[in-house]
């Protein structure tokens, strides 16, 4: 892909374009879009109309999963995981860890996301 190709599927505020980073996106899904929760993580998934891009996903963890090492043990488990994942176009996914995401393993964050992508219908099977 050339620098030109690469620099037309940027967002404007040269972000990542897979990734889903404005607060009124996120909370737009979080309120409108449909979702599905395990012990693990819960999974919020919004179509945008007319849009036919790559899936944006992002990864939300509170205070309530943990301090910071922990918060961010779990973001790093939910991004691995999401990244195996064959997402649908024009989806916006929020992920929200839950306190015993931290403690687990990729394996079992991984087939839990899973599970519950699918029940959404939000990845190709």
């Amino acid at each position: 892909m050339t620098l030109v190709a690469l620099m037309a599927t940027m967002p404007a505020d040269g972000g990542r374009p897979d990734r889903l980073s404005r607060s009124a996106d996120i909370t737009a899904v979080l309120r409108r879009g449909r979702s599905r929760s395990g012990d693990l993580l819960a999974v919020h998934v919004l179509r945008r109309e007319g849009s036919p891009t790559r899936a944006r996903c992002t990864v939300v963890a509170s205070r309530r999963v943990g301090g910071a090492v922990r918060r961010n043990r779990a973001k790093r488990l939910l991004r691995e995981a999401a990244r195996s994942l064959a997402w649908q176009d024009g989806l916006d996914v929020v992920l929200v860890a839950r306190a015993a995401c931290a403690a687990s393993d990729l394996g079992a964050v991984g087939a839990e996301l899973e599970r519950l992508a699918l029940r959404l219908g939000a990845v190709d099977a």
